[in-house]
């Protein structure tokens, strides 16, 4: 048996090798040939089918958007007008979208059914928005009908966060955000701050039409198309296709249809509100009533609890007019976190209550402490047993590139006990020292202070014998 199968071994391998010796035939090579071409339809074939799939997801979202106002609006009873008719045209923009077109109308009329069912949200709270809004846009000679766009994008909430961690009334991703000068770190999230994020989406929506503009579309619709979809995509949507205007062009809904359009019905609800729903909505009081801006500055990390406090309110409302700044949670040993509002170095204007009053006297006194530098409110952590440092940096909003800088560790190795940095200037500073104690050695400072022995011998120039790193009572080590 054995023999067997050692014959059939080698008539296979000698077979091979005789394949791998014998050159390809002419047809072979074409047969190669046929079967790249085929391959490469084959990719293409596929590519479309990945671009089916995406427009499938896109109408599912807007779907599962749709089902989701139905429910609001049965929970929340909108009577809607069901003999209003559609208007022959509405102008968005400087633009004409014609509803005797029957194309424009079927789009359009099934965007503008479903922005109805949320009309009991973005209604009010336009009183709140729209005064500032058409201030920034004016002030940048953008349309005022740009507007319109922050309801589709968030409904007109600075809390909005969508699937894909776009943040703020405007719905910027976090790359957009910060290349514009919007900072978004552990403390502060500019894109929810109703002035920077609208100064921001008024440059954002300059720049797409410039960058349209000079590839021959200077429209406004497509540099509002390209808000949410990018201006090089709505850039080879023209190449394309052939067309340079926003009613030439057939793209997927998210790059211009449910979003565009979107802002367009939700102008044309406004307009005929009282027609549509039988009444006006109340409107929530223009944000710049309701507040008065105060400007503080600070040179280290702080609560500002007492701050508000002096001046006339609670840190609960500091944080409901100002919903950039963001909660950081405390632990503590037992019961919940503790939610803080804690503010970085920087300079900042708060909105608070306008019928505040301020205590001039103790502000004054918290404000000249906030000028002192501080290494970070939260300074140090003590290691618990099974602490690594990525659980530590995700705990505090950090890095461990931060962490291993600011406590001079050449490695991952942590254990329990030992104490931790976490926020300060990473090259150290001359001010934080340490007083050597009779009985010291560098390894239990650094154990006391949360550092490596190596940053302390480092940064102190200290000098050994006989293996034993020299340190004297009463001397200064920095760290």
């Amino acid at each position: 048996m054995k023999f067997i199968i050692i014959c059939l071994i080698i008539t296979a391998v000698s077979g091979c090798a005789l394949i791998k010796l014998n050159p390809p035939s002419p047809s072979k090579i074409i047969d190669y040939n046929t079967a790249e071409d085929s391959l490469s339809n084959e990719i293409i074939f596929m590519n479309n089918m990945v671009d089916s799939l995406y427009m499938l997801i896109d109408e599912l979202n807007f779907t599962i958007d749709s089902l989701s106002l139905s429910l609001e609006t049965a929970n929340n009873r909108i009577t809607v007008n069901p003999d209003f008719q559609l208007p022959d045209s509405i102008i968005f923009a400087g633009r004409v979208f014609n509803f005797k077109n029957e194309r424009i109308y079927d789009k359009f009329e099934k965007i503008y059914q479903a922005e109805l069912k949320a009309a009991y949200k973005f209604i009010p709270r336009s009183g709140k928005y729209f005064a500032i809004f058409d201030s920034i846009f004016s002030s940048h000679k953008i349309p005022l009908d740009a507007k319109y766009l922050a309801i589709a994008e968030s409904r007109l909430s600075p809390l909005a966060k969508s699937r894909v961690g776009a943040v703020g009334i405007w719905q910027f991703m976090k790359s957009t955000a910060q290349g514009f000068g919007l900072k978004v770190n552990s403390f502060i999230d500019e894109r929810r701050d109703v002035f920077k994020s609208t100064e921001t989406a008024a440059k954002f929506l300059q720049s797409n039409y410039n960058y349209l503009a000079n590839r021959g579309a200077a429209d406004w619709l497509l540099a509002m198309s390209a808000y949410n979809a990018g201006a090089g995509n709505i850039s080879k949507a023209m190449k394309e296709q052939g067309g340079n205007d926003f009613f030439d062009l057939i793209m997927k809904s998210d790059e211009s249809h449910n979003f565009v359009w979107r802002a367009v019905a939700t102008k044309l609800i406004f307009q005929n509100e009282e027609e549509i729903f039988g009444k006006q909505f109340e409107r929530e009081k223009p944000l710049c009533e309701q507040t008065r801006k105060e400007k503080l500055k600070l040179k280290g990390y702080y609560k500002i609890d007492d701050w508000a406090i002096a001046n006339g309110t609670f840190v609960n409302k500091v944080w409901e007019y100002n919903p950039w700044v963001e909660i950081y949670k405390r632990s503590r040993k037992k019961y919940s976190p503790v939610n803080d509002v804690v503010l970085p170095p920087g300079e900042y204007t708060i909105l608070l209550p306008k019928d505040s009053i301020k205590n001039e006297t103790a502000v004054a006194s918290i404000e000249k402490r906030f000028l002192e530098e501080n290494d970070g409110y939260f300074t140090h952590h003590t290691v618990k047993k099974g602490d690594t440092l990525y659980d530590i940096a995700k705990k505090y909003h950090t890095t461990i590139s931060k962490i291993k800088a600011l406590n001079g560790l050449s490695s991952s190795i942590i254990y329990p006990g030992q104490k931790l940095r976490l926020f300060g200037n990473v090259s150290g500073s001359k001010n934080n020292y340490y007083i050597v104690k009779t009985g010291d050695s560098v390894a239990k400072i650094a154990k006391r202070l949360g550092i490596s022995s190596n940053h302390i011998i480092a940064k102190n120039n200290l000098k050994s014998k006989n293996g034993i790193v020299i340190i004297n009572p009463g001397q200064k080590l920095y760290y």
